[in-house]
């Protein structure tokens, strides 16, 4: 069956490799402002990269960088119920990255990702809803990481950044 299915062109979600431009067969990876090696975004990047492409991560040298930053968590009230305490959340990812080449210069334009989710609040069982919490914002850094991925196998150093949106 699963011979039948990826013959179509069918791949499980996480499955397969992303291909990418030649220009990208060795990447640092940084986050900006941040020395810190077990940064979750810059591990969960750098995870990604190495199982999910064939590029060769560098910790220095003159491979392109890939930088991230502005990594913001957020939330909002959805809804309140009849004691005037909230009810509904919706919870906010944001991380933008850019692409260099070993030089500095711009080899893609600045680019954000947003994902969101709602999350019920349930003052009867605050322990279960604060780890959800924690397990929906792990998901969401997850979910912006596979699009990091998907928009670097788009990008072609060398073209107009125009024609890369």
């Amino acid at each position: 069956m699963y011979l039948l299915l990826s013959g179509c062109g069918f791949h499980l979600r996480g499955a397969g490799k992303y291909e990418m431009s030649p220009t990208l067969a060795t990447l640092r990876v940084a986050v900006q402002g941040n020395q810190l090696q077990n940064d979750p975004l810059l591990v969960a990047v750098k995870n990604a990269l190495r199982t999910q492409t064939d590029i060769q991560l560098e910790d220095s040298g003159n491979s392109p960088l890939l930088q991230l930053y502005g990594e913001r968590l957020d939330s909002q009230v959805l809804s309140v119920g009849s004691t005037g305490k909230a009810d509904e959340y919706l919870l906010k990812y944001e991380v933008s990255f850019h692409l260099l080449d070993r030089n500095g210069k711009p080899l893609s334009e600045p680019q954000t990702i947003r994902v969101q989710r709602n999350q019920t609040y349930d003052r009867l069982n605050v322990l279960s809803t604060q780890r959800e919490e924690e397990e929906q914002r792990r998901e969401m850094r997850r979910d912006a990481v596979q699009q990091i991925l998907w928009r670097l196998a788009r990008i072609t150093p060398g073209k107009s950044h125009a024609n890369q949106h």
